[in-house]
């Protein structure tokens, strides 16, 4: 099988097991997967297969993307899908203007390859569990408490089924001011 890759920003150790905790906490039987916390993250660009070869090109082109550190905060959950029957439920992201500039950068940087990035409008967010698999119907999304964190660098990440964790940093990004 074809490697395949993504641009984003690994959530700090501490908030990732923190989210895993409460996550855990909900006793979910309603998804068939469900990341450790080694794996929460911010997806900013999925890129997917590489059948061109251009994996290495791409990885010095976001050399360039400049942009200094800021904050994140978690305001609680979400999901996509249906609120009885979640195909995603996330740790939802307080609007972000420093994120959502990263993430236009990042696209920018990429948009010479000839590989087909997801093109759906950017919802940042922590996936907390995926693949709705359950036969009864959820009545509410759990909650999750708010936390924040700094980002300081992002990350292009190689997904690998097989392992755990599954998606493995190839290469890191440190953010810095532009000037």
């Amino acid at each position: 099988m074809e490697n395949h890759y993504f641009i984003g920003i690994k959530v700090p150790l501490q908030t990732s097991r923190s989210l895993a905790e409460q996550r855990n906490s909900w006793g979910l039987l309603s998804h068939k997967r469900i990341p450790v916390a080694e794996d929460l993250h911010i997806t900013l660009v999925f890129i997917g297969g590489d059948p061109q070869g251009e994996i290495d090109a791409a990885a010095d082109a976001l050399e360039q993307v400049e942009q200094a550190p800021f904050d994140v905060t978690i305001t609680g959950t979400g999901y996509f899908g249906k609120p009885e029957r979640p195909r995603v439920v996330y740790a939802a992201i307080e609007e972000n203007v420093l994120l959502n500039e990263l993430q236009k950068k990042i696209k920018q940087a990429l948009s010479g390859f000839r590989w087909s990035p997801d093109n759906k409008p950017f919802v940042p967010h922590i996936t907390l569990a995926n693949k709705w698999t359950a036969k009864e119907a959820w009545t509410e999304i759990p909650a999750l408490e708010p936390e924040r964190f700094g980002v300081t660098e992002f990350c292009l990440f190689r997904i690998e089924p097989g392992s755990t964790p599954r998606y493995v940093a190839i290469k890191t990004y440190k953010l810095k001011d532009g000037v």
